[in-house]
């Protein structure tokens, strides 16, 4: 080899060189941008830090994988193979954390889809509270009595959700037993008479009282009062503890589980 093809030879060997810092650079200073613009315009969106830095590793790295296959095209290295050996670990991995893509892939649609978000009260997998946070792999729930419970994305998508946040207005179903001996319009009177007064309870869609059923111990009242979400939780035992001072007032009694046993003496 003379010297002009070893003077050539360097020559593409820097520009080459040069092409890949240039693009190496270029990458790098693409994802921390994409990034940078994900933080600022993310809590527009109401996403969790944790979704952001997802979605800023992901777009990062993402970015910064794309500028190093074309470096290696460039320098000449074939992609085909470098690309199949990359697909190749990625299901390998894939394998190994099914599970916890399972719980990510749950989180992301929760996010696009959103039946519920932070500050919601829901009920999942049995467990009734608000969320607090909705991290990658679980979300995060407050009980009524101040328990923090973690429950994984997957297990929330594949058991169904209730949100109660959502309509605004919820239906009460409050029971109540009368004697088969008491005044059962008088019993229903003053169960309307109650629920007329409180505030709480809204007028349109009106409440209803009826008999629910013929119980083996007595007669099944339900009143069925539509309220406000704030105040779901706090009516019931109001309206509870009027309605058996009244019914006491009133002589009707509240029949507690009896039975009825026969003796047949034989002779």
């Amino acid at each position: 080899m003379n010297t002009e093809n070893i003077q050539a030879l360097v020559v593409s060997i820097a520009i080459r060189l040069g092409i890949v810092i240039l693009i190496l650079l270029l990458g790098w200073w693409l994802g921390r941008f994409t990034r940078r613009r994900i933080k600022q315009y993310a809590p527009r969106t109401g996403l969790s830090q944790s979704m952001v830095n997802l979605f800023g590793f992901v777009s990062f790295y993402g970015i910064l994988m794309v500028a190093i296959l074309i470096s290696l095209a460039v320098i000449g290295v074939p992609l085909a193979s470098t690309i199949a050996s990359l697909g190749a670990i990625l299901v390998v991995v894939g394998i190994a954390l099914r599970t916890t893509l399972t719980d990510l892939a749950s989180a992301i649609i929760i996010y696009i889809y959103q039946p519920f978000k932070v500050g919601d009260t829901i009920e999942t997998a049995g467990v009734r509270g608000k969320v607090l946070e909705i991290q990658l792999f679980y979300t995060l729930i407050q009980t009524s009595d101040n328990r923090l419970v973690t429950i994984y994305n997957s297990r929330i998508q594949f058991s169904g959700i209730v949100n109660l946040s959502a309509p605004k207005v919820l239906r009460d179903d409050l029971i109540f037993n009368i004697s088969y001996q008491d005044d059962l319009q008088r019993a229903k009177q003053i169960l309307e008479e109650i629920l007329s007064a409180d505030p709480r309870v809204l007028t349109d869609p009106p409440c209803e009282v009826s008999v629910k059923e013929l119980g083996p111990s007595g007669v099944v009242l339900a009143a069925m009062p539509y309220v406000k979400f704030e105040d779901y939780g706090s009516i019931a035992a109001d309206i509870k503890e009027l309605v058996k001072l009244r019914f006491g007032e009133e002589g009707i009694s509240i029949p507690f589980p009896q039975q009825e046993v026969h003796l047949i003496q034989s002779s």
